[in-house]
């Protein structure tokens, strides 16, 4: 089962480098997803993302949400992969890096975030497919 069979760029949701903390939660808590792609991003190529584990991180440091950038606390860089990887490689990706979330783009052409949720689910549809008949 290949990735692009179930991300689509419905599922994006966006903030700004230079936007605070508690405007990233918010919006994400609104969409009730656990990552926001940012843009512009402010250092390098590629697509940076802002994860709820970096928000925790933040509240455990102690900053302010409504004070702090989320330039502050986003991973610059993240790792991409494409649209054609099988479902399997990027769960073992997600496994060895330690990631709950991988962005998903071919050939520099944003596709979407891929979460575990979302191949959890995949992957139980898949399941359900195959005892069926």
């Amino acid at each position: 089962m290949i990735v692009r069979s179930f991300v689509t760029e419905r599922d994006i949701v966006a903030v700004r480098h230079d936007e605070t903390l508690s405007e990233a939660a918010k919006r994400m808590r609104a969409r009730r997803v656990g990552s926001a792609l940012v843009s512009p991003q402010p250092r390098g190529e590629g697509f940076g993302i802002i994860t709820e584990r970096d928000l925790l991180r933040a509240m455990a440091e102690g900053v302010d949400p409504g004070k702090t950038l989320v330039s502050a606390y986003m991973t610059s860089d993240a790792v991409a992969i494409t649209s054609e990887w099988h479902v399997v490689d990027a769960a073992r990706t997600m496994m060895e890096r330690g990631f709950r979330h991988l962005v998903v783009a071919d050939k520099g052409r944003l596709v979407g975030v891929l979460s575990i949720r979302d191949m959890v689910k995949a992957l139980l549809q898949d399941r359900q497919r195959m005892a069926a008949g």
